[in-house]
């Protein structure tokens, strides 16, 4: 078996066996607008939620491993403490690989990604339309993990507004897996779907 202590290898090879490691990890596709308005789409998959009550989702925008540089979506944060976290499905996942390219600052994510911009109810940051679930949340804290490249910084996002589509709902008003058809990240390009096929039950034990 290989065994690893992480200070003795390089970051990158680090990433890669973690991010292979663990998963399928949920993708948010994360909606930040900075003090000028001008507006930030990107996905991250270093993100779950923690909380129902109060209602908590966290991601990370690690900083980049080649040049410790941050992303403009932690910057738009430490200016407008908001963000809309748009969860991503399988005819959606194209588009959200699109929205992580690097582009400059003053690029607009969602015209690059062929997105669509809409306004949120609560918050300042749009939402994506084409996301069957968008989560408006206010920031409640973000806690810096490092000052080294491949750093995280750990986004606390408290929702309070949830915009569900019709489309995915079942008869008894739930979130239909076959409907949402989410997709999560493995390591490397590797995708997985959370629907179909690749989907099981199993009932919980009884004492």
């Amino acid at each position: 078996m290989l065994e690893i202590e992480p200070s003795k290898i390089l970051v990158q090879d680090l990433h890669k066996h973690l991010l292979s490691s663990v998963g399928p990890r949920p993708i948010a596709l994360a909606s930040t607008i900075d003090k000028e308005g001008n507006k930030n789409v990107s996905p991250f998959s270093f993100f779950n939620v923690f909380s129902a009550n109060p209602p908590i989702a966290v991601f990370s925008p690690a900083r980049r491993i080649r040049n410790n540089t941050t992303k403009d979506t932690l910057e738009n944060i430490k200016e407008i403490q908001e963000v809309v976290i748009n969860v991503v499905s399988s005819d959606l996942v194209e588009k959200a690989s699109l929205a992580s390219t690097e582009y400059p600052k003053e690029i607009d994510e969602f015209i690059k990604s062929d997105l669509t911009p809409i306004p949120s109810k609560k918050i300042k940051p749009f939402r994506v339309k084409e996301s069957p679930v968008q989560m408006e949340c206010k920031v409640n804290q973000i806690i810096e993990l490092g000052k080294n490249g491949g750093a995280g910084n750990l986004i606390i996002c408290e929702i309070i507004l949830i915009h569900i589509s019709q489309d995915i709902l079942d008869e008894n008003n739930q979130i239909d897996p076959n409907k949402i058809q989410l997709v999560g990240r493995l390591g490397g390009n590797w995708y997985s779907k959370g629907f179909e096929d690749a989907i099981f039950q199993i009932k919980k034990p009884k004492m």
